[in-house]
């Protein structure tokens, strides 16, 4: 695997890691600019399969691994009860959202993804067990970033952000998760994110962020105008994108800067055909709502159905603002709402 051509802050590169390193593909055992999105209409009789991508919010085993924040590390908070408890409340979640394909932050391991495939396949949901399963990590963080799915899985990839600088002191950076998902005699490509947080202000980590975008670039600009669609946890609210413009003004179509000219189109399904943005958004800090979870569509498929999920237990009901898991009570859920589209290719 190259490495691409684009450079990150400081004078550091952008690497394609080796699969094997970073990033382990699952066949699990059940208990029991140039050119922008081809879009395409509903009577086409490609391959659908409903997509859903959740920030979980650092859902961590019961084991003790020494990488825990310090909320899990204390045995008052969390242990072997309260992970069941909450891996229950998740999974009786995503059972709800009845996805063919689970995009998942904020995983701690691929034996989270075990056991959250052992409840799913013992609910009354034919056709529903997630057999594939991908997990990527940062060697040493905390936490991942995961995909479940109906569909067998292949081709994984990690992708990161290598910077040599004597000046520069890296920050741990989540690879970027890059899959495809196989149904019948087609595939697409999934790219799953989670950039750098906004801990510390809202423009902290904007540099970093800004790699991060033009590593996603360089791997859709690879990809070559094939099915691809991009999802996760941005940290960037979606009217913080370059967005594109035509003729007519601005449209519904973001630019993925690379940082070498090389920029790339992608949809956005946040954006409404009259220009008025999707809401309420999916996450809800200071008393404000953003839009920094998101998908993007590139190549030739087409998103459908583009929802912000509020009709569950994990917001609440009059205002829908998600219920943030908390250790020291345990209830919550997550501090973010689940999206979900359905992708036509």
């Amino acid at each position: 695997m190259r490495n691409t051509k684009t450079t990150p802050p400081d004078g550091g590169r952008r690497t394609s890691l080796p699969a094997a390193a970073v990033c382990l593909l699952l066949c699990l055992c059940l208990a029991a600019c140039p050119a922008g999105p081809v879009l395409r209409t509903k009577a086409d009789t490609g391959c659908r399969l409903r997509l859903v991508s959740w920030n979980v919010q650092t859902f961590f085993d019961a084991e003790r691994a020494g990488t825990e924040y310090k909320e899990f590390a204390s045995p008052k908070n969390w242990g072997e009860e309260a992970y069941r408890t909450r891996l229950k409340r998740l999974c009786d979640s995503l059972a709800v959202l009845h996805a063919d394909v689970l995009v998942l932050q904020e995983i701690e391991n691929e034996a989270v993804l075990q056991d959250i495939s052992n409840f799913l396949s013992a609910q009354p949901l034919p056709g529903r067990r997630y057999r594939w399963a991908a997990f990527t990590r940062e060697e040493g963080a905390a936490l991942g970033c995961a995909v479940l799915s109906r569909w067998p899985l292949d081709f994984p990839r990690c992708h990161g952000i290598d910077v040599r600088s004597p000046q520069t002191a890296k920050p741990g950076l989540r690879p970027l998760l890059q899959v495809r998902v196989m149904k019948k005699d087609r595939s697409c490509t999934i790219l799953v994110n989670h950039w750098k947080s906004m801990s510390g202000g809202k423009d902290s980590g904007g540099r970093w962020r800004e790699a991060q975008e033009a590593l996603l670039a360089s791997c859709l600009k690879e990809l070559r105008n094939q099915p691809a669609v991009a999802c996760g946890d941005f940290n960037r609210d979606i009217g913080e994108f370059r967005r594109e413009y035509s003729d007519a003004g601005q449209t519904g179509r973001i630019v993925l800067r690379s940082g070498n000219g090389e920029d790339i189109a992608v949809a956005s399904p946040w954006f409404l055909p009259d220009g008025r943005l999707a809401g309420p958004g999916s996450y809800y800090y200071r008393e404000a709502w953003s839009r920094i979870d998101s998908f993007f569509s590139s190549g030739k498929m087409l998103l459908e159905d583009f929802t912000v999920e509020t009709e569950g237990p994990w917001c609440y009901d009059d205002t829908k603002i998600p219920r943030k898991y908390q250790p020291w009570n345990g209830r919550g859920y997550s501090d973010h709402l689940p999206l979900s589209c359905t992708i036509v290719f």
